[in-house]
């Protein structure tokens, strides 16, 4: 689908979700076609401009059925728009925070493991790592799981040379820390490869089947000595509560959730040996992404679909909750003026 540089051709219906360094709304081109629009302005520090303009150009670098591409991008007056295919269900953890609070059902959570997987598998045969897997950095639809948000992604091939490992700490959200694997953490000349985002993808699959993000209430510096000593997050329910009885760290449990919540689940021997497997702490032990599709745990979701598991569902666009919000208006792009010349910085 062709689209337009002139921003008079788009019309922002909401309010997505809200940040410091933009804004996400949901919009339409003349009137059709659904698309989630991300204002940016561009009164930002060199750094931030320099990154976006850098997670633009990795992503439009891939072309997967499971990775949110950016369908086009402009700059128009102050601020740079950037346009992607439009998710109606959000991000798996704004489903966490409005749906399902407790956790993801096993077929759900299958079924969006496969996808991102998916995605997982064709990122690394290009050499690349996507370095911030996460709940937040997952979208859904009635057909499809995605992943997005590219901005921690690294590159092996340098100067048409492909290195080994990797080296250094790209990731600027400290909070992206608490899904890191150990091996970035110790920053030593060992260095990481790939498999740093098959052990992100166990701590998320434990978000999603736990309901809550591991290490959630604890302190950056505790998490990560507790990592650094090999303690790792686990799905809790009856077998593995039972199993660990008394020597649960604080990190494991959620004071928002009761125990005897965890004690009526019961995940299943195959969803405990996946995470199992993701969270090695030997990154070589760990198996690939494309090792990881043929597991067992994941052939429970080969008869489902999204538009089936989510059929009983009435919601569009859910929305994070936050206590900032920026000003808005129906009429906002109406006063914008048209103007076709638009300037370039991709």
């Amino acid at each position: 689908m062709m689209l337009s540089n002139n921003i008079y051709h788009y019309k922002l219906l909401e309010m997505l979700k809200y940040g410091k360094f933009g804004t996400i709304y949901k919009g339409t081109y003349y009137n059709n076609n659904n698309l989630a629009i991300e204002k940016i302005s561009l009164d930002q520090r060199m750094e931030k401009l320099t990154r976006m303009c850098n997670e633009v150009l990795t992503n439009r670098q891939f072309k997967h059925r499971n990775i949110n591409t950016i369908l086009h991008c402009f700059v128009y007056e102050q601020y740079a728009y950037l346009i992607y295919p439009y998710m109606c269900f959000g991000d798996c953890e704004m489903l966490l925070q409005n749906v399902y609070t407790s956790g993801f059902p096993e077929t759900i959570l299958a079924l969006i493991l496969k996808d991102v997987l998916s995605a997982l598998t064709y990122i690394h045969s290009q050499h690349f790592v996507h370095g911030s897997i996460r709940a937040k950095h997952i979208l859904i639809n009635s057909r499809k799981a995605v992943v997005t948000n590219f901005a921690d992604c690294q590159n092996f091939i340098n100067n048409g040379k492909q290195k080994p490992f990797l080296n250094g700490l790209s990731v600027e959200n400290k909070k992206q820390l608490y899904w890191t694997a150990p091996e970035v953490l110790y920053q030593n000349l060992s260095g990481y490869t790939e498999k740093i985002d098959i052990y992100s993808l166990g701590i998320t699959c434990c978000e999603m089947a736990n309901g809550f993000q591991p290490f959630r209430d604890t302190e950056l510096t505790y998490m990560y000595i507790e990592k650094v000593h090999g303690v790792l997050p686990f799905l809790l329910d009856k077998n593995s509560l039972m199993a660990n009885h008394g020597s649960i760290s604080l990190h494991q449990t959620n004071q928002r959730f009761p125990r005897d919540l965890f004690m009526r689940k019961s995940f299943s021997d195959d969803l405990h040996q996946f995470v199992e497997l993701c969270l090695n702490k030997n990154s070589r032990s760990r198996w690939a992404a494309s090792k990881l599709m043929t597991h067992s745990f994941l052939k429970q979701c080969r008869q489902s679909s999204f538009s089936e598991l989510f059929k009983d569902f009435r919601f569009d666009s859910l929305t994070s909750k936050s206590e900032e919000h920026e000003p808005f208006c129906d009429t906002e792009v109406n006063r914008i003026k048209n103007y076709d010349d638009t300037i370039w910085n991709f």
